[in-house]
């Protein structure tokens, strides 16, 4: 079959041969090919699918560079006894590639390397000889470079993908869209206006070390024409160019008029710039990235509202230069934009710990921004393990102990109102743990709490539920309900103002430095607050303040209030507690503002002395705070409550005969 083929073809091309006029000043060799590929229909199947022309205009070769030229001095493998045969091309790139090679026969890679910048793609191989210079119709240079306009000139190698490798690794891409400089504001412009260095006959080459550099020598570029002067027109825009490069924002070649920029849709017009990668310097030299990703906006809660939405002062005809003090100073103001429409939630977080933290300059301490990011605003409510994530980002180990807990299964169970991190700290008034009466969170969800505990937790004969709130009050749910070790907690706490006294006002009390706090409730530095410590202290305390110590009964480790077991695990025994050989740990607590509470240990004999009795009036536990006073009092009170029936019973008994008499009228 391939035979019969072949030999029909060869027929073909002899009968063509009389019917195709060849001039007489190409070789016969030449002729002889033209013969069929001198038809215009001539194409062959490559196997991606592509039809490759194989026509040759014979005049325009006559009067290339090559026109005196054998075929075969390029295809010397091709002769009429062994052509056509079948041959197969995977596609065109690899057909030029393959063809190219054919070139070097001629001209060695040692002449081609001589021009610098040709030597430079030659070397890279990005671009094939055919690509560039053609096939068959290939023009003296000399003759082409008087032709060709500067722009044409250019663009012969520039409209192909070629790239420049860096010093850093980093790729620039040296591809030039003619159609869209034609459409942009230079569209008029010829190459050389901007890159006055070259020419046809000099092309310089580069060495930057990395993109930045590069940005910035080819940003000197637009500065010929728009001058210092003309830039400082427009403030913000003048604070943007000390930052970033003119590409960034506006390109390379396809630069567009300002009038066509404006009119974009609001949003669009804002990235235009915003996409980059430009920064916002602050007065104390500290940087912050003002790059928006599309994506990020395109994905959140907010991808509904326009940009002027939250950053109301700005719009496409005006924009204000901002200037703050540090990152931290533009964190601090950058809640006014949450609180255009999340007044409540901003309320509540000036109250919290984090708040107060961010003040004193802790920069890891949670703010809008750290939670909910700058554009990549999540509606997180739906899922409450993503919910928790936030929180976990920080409180690690609170996290770790957390996923270990009944309530982590309750939400891996699928279980609608199972708690999470925000259920029982809140979402945004997060207050420190001594004084967040984390309890009334637990009964938000446990609403028969009290029922269920007077089942067990009662003083025969009486079920009264205020037994049960003695309990509740003074022991933390997590004191019961953990199987961890326990300690007692004792806050310095302001009567008079309702909340804990802080570490500031106990140094204001005592005039010092809030470094001197601990030395003096710790005189001996001995690590531990003896009682008598203790008693000192609160002496000068409360000479000079309404504040006491407030007791309670908590977890050791304040991450271990998070492993909450299932009730079926939690302590109903109430020696757990109520027990002398029970040992406690004791813990001295003064809050901090921002912060969380500092913690002193305590030789617990304080909580047994008789000082106790005035300085914590609120917390007594049966045997383990055993007040010896109490007891020789509690001694003397249960003498007393028997003495006065055995009295009355016997002043009956001997006045008897007396009363008997009286009745009598004796």
């Amino acid at each position: 079959m391939r035979g019969i083929l072949i030999g029909s073809v060869i027929i073909l091309c002899f009968l063509i041969s009389y019917f195709i006029p060849v001039k007489d000043a190409v070789s016969d060799d030449v002729k002889s090919c033209l013969r069929c590929h001198g038809m215009k229909s001539l194409q062959k199947k490559l196997e991606n699918g592509e039809s490759l022309s194989l026509y040759i205009d014979g005049t325009k070769f006559e009067k290339s560079v090559h026109g005196a030229m054998d075929c075969s001095s390029c295809h010397p493998d091709i002769t009429l006894k062994n052509h056509p045969r079948p041959k197969k091309v995977a596609d065109k790139k690899v057909y030029t590639k393959e063809f190219s090679k054919n070139c070097l026969v001629c001209h060695p890679q040692d002449s081609l390397m001589k021009p610098k910048m040709h030597g430079e793609v030659v070397k890279k191989g990005e671009i094939l000889c055919a690509e560039c210079h053609g096939s068959h119709y290939i023009n003296s240079i000399k003759e082409w470079k008087n032709k060709v306009s500067f722009n044409e000139y250019c663009l012969t190698c520039h409209q192909f993908n070629m790239t420049k490798t860096l010093p850093s690794k980093e790729k620039i891409s040296l591809k030039v869209n003619e159609q869209e400089i034609k459409n942009s504001v230079h569209g008029k412009f010829q190459c050389l206006v901007c890159h006055d260095d070259f020419s046809k006959v000099n092309h310089p080459v580069y060495n930057y070390k990395n993109k930045s550099e590069y940005r910035i020598k080819m940003t000197a570029i637009c500065t010929k024409c728009h001058t210092d002067k003309e830039l400082q027109k427009n403030p913000a825009h003048y604070a943007l160019t000390k930052t970033a490069s003119c590409i960034e924002c506006h390109g390379y070649h396809g630069v567009k008029p300002v009038k066509v920029v404006k009119s974009l849709p609001e949003n669009e017009y804002c990235l235009k710039c915003h996409s980059s990668s430009i920064v916002k310097n602050m007065k104390n030299r500290e940087t912050l990235s003002v790059q928006v990703k599309e994506s990020d906006i395109l994905s959140s809660v907010h991808k509904k509202l326009k940009c002027t939405d939250c950053h109301k002062e700005f719009s496409t005809t005006q924009h204000p230069v901002r200037n703050f003090e540090s990152v931290k100073d533009y964190r601090a103001k950058a809640k006014d934009v949450c609180n255009n429409c999340h007044q409540e939630a901003v309320k509540k977080y000036d109250i919290s710990i984090h708040a107060e933290a961010l003040k004193k300059g802790n920069q890891q301490s949670p703010d809008c921004l750290k939670c909910h990011d700058y554009h990549k605003v999540t509606l997180i409510t739906k899922d409450k393990n993503a919910s928790s994530e936030l929180c976990i980002k920080c409180h690690s180990e609170s996290g770790q102990a957390f996923k270990a807990s009944v309530h982590q299964k309750a939400i891996n169970d699928g279980k609608h109102n199972a708690p999470n991190c925000a259920s029982c700290h809140n979402s945004h008034d997060v207050l420190p743990t001594n004084i967040a009466k984390l309890g009334d969170s637990c009964v938000k969800c446990h609403k028969d709490v009290k029922t269920a505990h007077n089942k067990w937790l009662w003083n025969p004969p009486l079920r009264l539920t205020t037994f049960v709130d003695a309990h509740l009050n003074y022991a933390s749910c997590a004191a019961c309900h953990t199987n961890v070790n326990k300690a007692v907690y004792l806050t310095l706490f302001d009567r008079a103002k309702s909340k804990p006294l802080t570490e500031a006002e106990v140094a204001k009390l005592f005039g010092v430095d809030v470094k001197e706090v601990k030395g003096k409730l710790d005189y001996n530095n001995d690590g531990k607050i003896q009682q008598e410590e203790l008693w000192q202290f609160m002496s000068t305390v409360k000479t000079k303040s309404k504040a006491n110590l407030s007791g309670r009964i908590d977890v050791l480790n304040p991450n271990d209030a998070h492993k909450i077991e299932p009730k079926s695990k939690a302590i109903k025994d109430c020696a757990s507690c109520h027990n002398q050989a029970v040992q406690f740990a004791a813990k001295v607590e003064i809050n901090r503002e921002g912060e969380k509470p500092i913690k002193f240990d305590l030789d617990s004999k304080a909580l047994n002395s008789a000082y106790a009795i005035p300085n914590i009036r609120d917390f007594y536990v049966l045997a383990l705070t055993k007040i010896k006073i109490l007891d020789i009092l509690f001694f003397i009170a249960l003498l007393g409550g028997i003495a006065v029936p055995v009295g009355h019973i016997t002043l009956r008994i001997l006045t008897a005969p007396i009363r008997r008499k009286r009745r009598e009228g004796k």
